[in-house]
């Protein structure tokens, strides 16, 4: 007769209770998060034109990939670039035939993969802590000045801080939940897979010092991610890169061996014909890109490194924060740098100030406070006469002539500040940093606002369409300068244009790109002509096309562009 008796499993022998389900909190502080980030990056993606600089020549690219009906390999003045990580290329060419070529097709695919930074930043906190410090994470990651400024703008970045967090919500699930480990593990490897099409070599690189370096330095972790080279993820996504490197090799052939694909310090091609800027350049701007919560916790991480650092539980978890900033920062001192760059690494400065502001003493919460009220009042002031002048995007952001945007901005941080410090008093230290991120909301949406207005001076939209109405639509177009600083015009002129550079650097031009003495025999032709130059070189070419034709004839102006035609 049976006994009824069965044979249990190893695992069931353990002593783990079953999950309790995420309690409704949870799910509305994620809800909250998705919602305001659709809102901030999706709500005003179509608010300003495509600029001049790397978001031009990104959706430029794609658009030629369009009218060429090709989908493989991004193109450049017609040409094609094989060292160029396709999948940015690859989505906005899908939005663009969904939606049609507009902005707001454009930066559809980073509002997104914003959004899905956003997402993953609380997901990672979560893992790490608990649910609220997942939400003061992402809040910190979402509300910050430089998401604002570069969050919705056509660049790989946001794309690439996606996959980074992606994989890293992988590593860290992996390494804490023992019998989904090999699942969570194939899932790292497939964001492996996505970050090195965005970024090439260089993306695999800042994942190995993300996960490698902290799994080398502690014992559990080694032992723990011995599964991560488990065969079938490891090798789904050595197949996959592997396939698509067969069919660039044999798409173009030669264009490995130097290229991003395998030097993860060569830059892609895109990123070649973008000026980058100095180290300090670089790193000074941080402050602003990461305010207000970089000052919000710099008092605690000054005079109280040991409890937020805690050396003697520093572990696994501690470290990958650390490592993420770090990486994010101190690998672009080998590679070219852009202003951008600092948004793959705002997702770990976000966890690392969510575990600084809640380790903090109450009396060094209320002087980061402090900090943040008299720092937004000092920079508006330092704004408004000079004093201060932002990088990039931040000049057209906060104009020194927009008395009444930096006196609301500074005044509203400051009052803010004051009702978090009363939160901050009675014990709601998480209520109290959500009230500062969330004052910069409407600031954000005046950032927007602003740059919208700014637009005849960052793209050469307006001018596309005035050379593309009667009687102007018959002309050739000449641009004087970088393709970077008249990108938008390939996105928006429908047909194209020649670049006139410096007589020094193009004694050899080349395609399209003409010098200045070809240029004024092409504006002496009977030919319609017409030339998009910089109001500082207008004495320059005034003089020269008066001498030489008797005639200049000034038809419009764009920001502190003027365009002269040679047909009065």
């Amino acid at each position: 007769m049976s006994s009824g008796a069965r044979t249990f499993g190893l695992h069931e022998t353990f002593a783990e209770p079953e999950a309790l389900p995420p309690p409704p909190v949870r799910h509305a502080l994620l809800l909250f998060l998705v919602a305001l980030a659709a809102i901030l990056h999706i709500g005003t993606a179509g608010w300003s034109e495509i600029h001049n600089g790397a978001e031009g020549l990104y959706a430029a690219s794609a658009r030629q990939m369009l009218a060429a009906e090709t989908s493989l390999l991004p193109r450049s003045a017609g040409a094609e670039l094989p060292n160029e990580p396709p999948l940015l290329h690859w989505l906005l060419l899908a939005s663009f035939k969904l939606f049609g070529v507009t902005a707001l097709a454009a930066r559809l695919p980073i509002a997104l993969g914003f959004v899905a930074a956003v997402a993953l930043t609380f997901l990672i906190g979560e893992r790490l802590a608990d649910y609220w410090r997942g939400f003061v994470a992402g809040l910190i990651f979402l509300c910050s000045c430089g998401a604002y400024l570069w969050g919705r703008f056509v660049t790989p970045e946001p794309l690439f801080a996606a996959w980074i967090a992606a994989a890293v919500w992988c590593a860290i699930g992996g390494y804490q939940d023992r019998r989904s480990r090999r699942r969570w593990f194939a899932g790292f490897w497939c964001c492996v897979a996505g970050a090195y099409v965005t970024r090439g070599a260089f993306a695999v690189l800042v994942l190995a010092v993300i996960i490698g370096l902290p799994a080398v330095c502690f014992r559990e972790a080694r032992l723990r991610f011995a599964a991560l080279f488990h065969w079938p993820g490891l090798m789904a996504c050595l197949l996959g890169v592997s396939i698509w490197l067969l069919i660039l090799r044999r798409a173009a052939p030669g264009s490995l061996l130097d290229g991003a694909w395998l030097h993860p310090l060569v830059p892609t091609e895109a990123r070649w014909q973008i000026d980058g800027v100095p180290l300090l350049e670089f790193l000074a701007p941080h402050l602003f890109w990461w305010f207000p919560a970089i000052l919000v916790v710099v008092p605690g991480i000054i005079f109280a490194w040991r409890k937020i650092i805690r050396p003697q539980e520093f572990d696994f978890a501690e470290a990958v924060p650390l490592c993420w900033v770090a990486c994010g920062v101190l690998l672009f001192v080998f590679v070219d740098r852009h202003e951008y760059d600092f948004v793959a690494a705002s997702s770990g400065f976000a966890l690392f100030a969510a575990t600084a502001w809640q380790r903090t003493s109450h009396k060094l919460r209320l002087t980061g406070l402090a900090l943040v009220a008299v720092g937004s009042i000092a920079a508006a002031f330092a704004i408004r006469f000079g004093a201060l002048v932002l990088p990039g995007l931040g000049a057209a952001a906060f104009d020194r002539s927009d008395v009444h945007l930096l006196i609301f901005a500074g005044v509203a941080l400051a009052v803010c500040c004051a009702a978090a410090m009363y939160l901050t008093i009675h014990g709601r230290e998480t209520l109290a940093i959500a009230a500062v991120l969330v004052a910069l909301v409407p600031i954000g949406l005046g950032i927007a606002e602003r740059i919208a207005r700014n637009g005849p001076h960052l793209s050469f939209g307006r001018v596309a369409d005035f050379l593309q109405t009667a009687p102007f639509h018959t002309g050739e177009v000449l641009f004087e300068g970088s393709r970077a600083a008249g990108s938008s015009l390939n996105f928006y002129l429908a047909r194209g244009f020649s670049h006139v550079a410096d007589v020094s650097s193009s004694a050899n031009p080349t395609g399209n790109r003409l010098t200045s003495a070809q240029a004024l025999e092409r504006m002496g032709q009977p030919e319609p002509a017409y030339l998009i130059i910089h109001k500082e070189r207008v004495p320059w070419w005034q003089a020269q096309l008066t001498e030489r034709f008797h005639i200049y004839h000034q038809v419009t102006t764009c920001g502190s562009y003027v365009v002269v035609n040679n047909h009065p």
